[in-house]
């Protein structure tokens, strides 16, 4: 039951630049009424011509910010001088203009002369002090103001800084973390009103206190990215990659203006960047949107090379392989980030001691901020990995450096160490967070405290296993009681493959659901749902010569997946990120799907050899021939050649909305914004289908139209492989999904059952892996990661 007295429907962006255009994008993806405004246009006989042109921007961008293109037409556009009476209707105005703190201050008292009491107002500012832009309004609009800065680009990005003023009602600061973190699908941090809020603050020092080391000559750009990327638990972008793509001249402003700002800061002359990078940013190499910065994309004869700038010359040149001794058995050694770091930051060689020197300085500027800007290390890190996107965040890193014997070695070296830290040492606690007891220190109270969620209400596996919750389990998977009559099915093979024994796993939990529980959900913790299915185990299988031993995984894959279906219990899929082949077949044959946002779901099997025969095939089909069944003057061909070159060009969506376009999902399946309320949300979808009373569907016959259909799709294929859109192989392979969705070669249309096109399924995917081509595409995915065109 709602309690709060806002709802928020209608937005209204103000500024329709890079952030705010993307706003009001991700706003509309949200399904908000979004209206964007920005300064009259007075060189045009359109006075909205500048919106316009900023939103038909959105359309070209890449990766796009829109769910889907046509969302861009649901914008509505106007200017400050004609339609800021808009603002009387809506439910929050968010402010993303120049930051310049009196063009904002006089914007704000614009806002106030038309704004509905009670409405509110955020500023998106990256930087600037919440409660001096909001001095002048009155106290009303004081207490429904707060800053809500969002990280570029607003869709891709999780993070969401929320920072209220003093006079921020309480109620407005809950609200609204609510609000972003469930309608627009942000990890919310509240910060407090300090210069460059967490994220920024932390990240800018980070990035400062390495430059040195650059500029210096220490080291090239491309070593210092290879040891603070994967590496050690940062970024893939890692450092200056990172600075690229963030653009300099933004990083040399926000330092610029941070350092006058805090007098009292231990380290203010870490923000004070070296020449060398002043000098980059005064010659125009801001980074990615310059074409140059420490890095520059150049075409050489073999393709595209990325160079780095010498900072001496100024110059850039080719990169070298970064070679340290230490990084190397690292990485042979450990399979985790943190093992990773622990090893390295005590090796007494050049890049150990680099890792240590970067640490001490982010470990003990991160420590002494709190409670500066924070109240809580758990922010602090979130903010790091939600709006940088490390691995680890600085507290996350010491607790897997050793907090005890980093601080002995800082203190032998003469550093100063936090007393906040010596205190949690001193009472027995030796590490920050206790995952185990699901714990973190607080650096303020000095109590120890229940870790909290990453969004109320979210149900993590961690917790579960913290909880007890196990049902069931192996390496490959394990079954969880959620409570309510709902069990959880999670994945734990390497990078999510569905093996043979993640299969039989998944039909053994889905025997226990139908004697102790009400209905199932498939879903995890990982960053992506599943790569599909294990391709090296199965050829491995098949080269030994094993071949009874696949074909009998390839029925049993088949049975298990279809037979999601047919269970006397409703099942509910829960994928994000990518959800590739037998992944998308799991999610075909799921009663219901709870989908992230962010979903990039593809049947992509044609790309290594083969076909979707975990039953994908035929459902494609059944889904192209719905329309047919309730209208039969409907010409189904359309159809099947829609869903015929999905499945034959490999598509992946890019997002749940395009899912729903390429009928991956139905349009009853449900789209989230926020991944860490997935698992939640389809619980609830789980039990309200238990509720109501569930029976399984019967077994389908599926209409067929046989020659008809293999003749069309085959003329089809020729147009495409004349026009060279697909190789010789792709049409061999693409033949045997014709043959599938055709029904065979059958004289005239019928209706067959489910079973029968499953049969033409396996035998084509059998038939396939036979094949040397196949073969040869299989052993270059496994061994490049990217498909081969043979």
């Amino acid at each position: 039951m709602a309690t709060s007295k806002y709802a928020i429907q209608k937005v209204a962006v103000l500024g329709s630049g890079t952030m705010g255009s993307q706003i009001a994008a991700h706003c509309v993806n949200a399904g908000l009424q979004v209206w964007l405004l920005d300064l009259k246009d007075e060189e045009s006989d359109n006075p909205n011509q500048q919106v316009i042109d900023n939103v038909k921007k959105l359309k070209e961008m890449n990766p796009s910010p829109l769910g889907k293109p046509e969302y861009a037409d649901q914008i509505k556009v106007g200017n400050f001088s004609d339609d800021l009476d808009v603002l009387e209707e809506v439910d929050w105005i968010c402010e993303a203009i120049i930051e310049k703190m009196d063009i904002k201050k006089n914007l704000l008292s614009d806002i106030e002369e038309v704004r509905t009491p009670g409405t509110v107002v955020s500023s998106n500012t990256s930087g600037l002090p919440i409660g001096k832009i909001s001095e002048d309004v009155s106290e009303e609009f004081r207490s429904h103001f707060l800053g809500t800065h969002f990280f570029n680009p607003p869709r891709y990005m999780k993070l969401l800084e929320v920072i209220p003023t003093d006079a921020t009602s309480d109620e407005v600061v809950e609200y609204m973390s609510r609000f972003c973190e469930k309608e627009l699908g942000k990890g919310v941090v509240q910060c407090k009103d300090t210069p460059n809020f967490i994220a920024n603050r932390i990240g800018i020092f980070s990035m400062a206190s390495i430059m040195p080391h650059f500029f210096g000559g220490a080291f090239r750009a491309e070593e210092i990215d290879y040891l603070l990327g994967t590496l050690t638990g940062y970024s893939k972008a890692a450092t200056f990659r990172t600075a690229d793509m963030s653009g300099l001249d933004v990083i040399h402003h926000v330092a610029t203006n941070l350092y006058p700002t805090i007098p009292d800061d231990d380290r203010r002359e870490v923000f004070d960047l070296p020449d060398g990078f002043k000098q980059m940013v005064e010659e125009g190499k801001y980074g990615n949107k310059a074409g140059e910065g420490f890095y520059k994309k150049v075409r050489t004869d073999s393709g595209k090379e990325y160079k780095v700038i010498n900072p001496e010359t100024g110059e850039y040149e080719s990169q070298i392989s970064p070679e340290f001794e230490s990084a190397s058995e690292a990485k042979e050694r450990y399979s985790s980030s943190e093992e990773r770091l622990k090893f390295l930051v005590s090796q007494d060689d050049k890049a150990g001691q680099f890792l240590w020197k970067i640490h001490c300085d982010l470990l003990l500027y991160a420590a002494n901020r709190v409670p500066e800007i924070t109240n809580s290390i758990e922010a602090i890190d979130r903010a790091m990995k939600w709006g940088f996107n490390w691995e680890l965040g600085p507290f996350e890193r010491w607790d897997a450096i050793g907090v005890e014997e980093s601080v002995e070695r800082m203190q032998d070296e003469g550093l100063e160490v936090p007393e906040s830290v010596l205190q949690m040492l001193d009472s027995g606690r030796e590490q920050f967070y206790d995952q185990d007891e699901g714990t973190v220190y607080n650096l303020t109270t000095g109590e120890v405290e229940l870790l909290s969620p990453p969004a109320k209400g979210a149900i993590t596996i961690s917790s579960l296993q913290a909880d007890g919750k196990e049902v069931m389990g192996n390496n490959s998977a394990g079954l969880y009681d959620l409570g309510d009559g709902i069990a959880l099915f999670e994945f734990r093979t390497h990078k999510f493959t569905l093996g043979m024994e993640l299969v039989q796993s998944l039909d053994k939990a889905c025997d226990i659901v139908e004697e102790q529980f009400d209905a199932m959900i498939i879903s995890h913790d990982g960053e992506n749902f599943t790569y599909g299915a294990n391709l090296m185990e199965a050829m491995g299988a098949w080269q030994k010569g094993d071949k009874d031993k696949v074909r009998k995984a390839v029925k049993n894959f088949q049975d298990v997946a279809v037979g999601l279906r047919y269970r006397p219990f409703p099942v509910v899929s829960a994928p994000f990120g990518r959800c590739l082949g037998g992944g998308v077949e799991f999610i075909l044959y799921s009663d219901k799907v709870v989908a992230h946002h962010e979903l990039y779901a593809g049947l992509v099997e044609v790309g290594v050899g083969l076909l979707p025969a975990g039953g994908g095939t035929t459902e494609m089909l059944a889904r192209a021939m719905e329309q047919v069944i309730t209208d039969e003057q409907v010409d189904p061909m359309p159809n099947i050649k829609e869903v015929f070159k999905t499945i034959g060009m490999a598509e992946v969506s890019d997002g749940a909305p395009k899912a729903k376009s390429l009928k991956y999902l139905r349009d009853t399946d449900t789209i989230v914004m926020n991944r860490d309320l997935l698992i939640a949300n389809a619980k609830a979808e789980a039990c309200r289908m238990a509720d109501s009373g569930y029976h399984p569907p019967e077994k389908p016959k599926l209409k067929v139209l046989g020659k008809r259909a293999l003749s069309s799709l085959r003329l089809m294929l020729y147009i495409m492989h004349e026009a060279k859109f697909i190789t010789d192989y792709d049409k061999v392979v693409a033949d045997d999904v014709a043959y599938i969705m055709s029904g065979g070669d059958l004289s005239e249309p019928q209706k067959v059952p489910e079973e029968y096109l499953l049969r033409l399924e396996r035998e084509a995917f059998l038939k396939l892996l036979e094949d040397e081509r196949t073969q040869a595409r299989i052993e270059h995915m496994l061994k490049k990661g990217k498909p081969l065109r043979n």
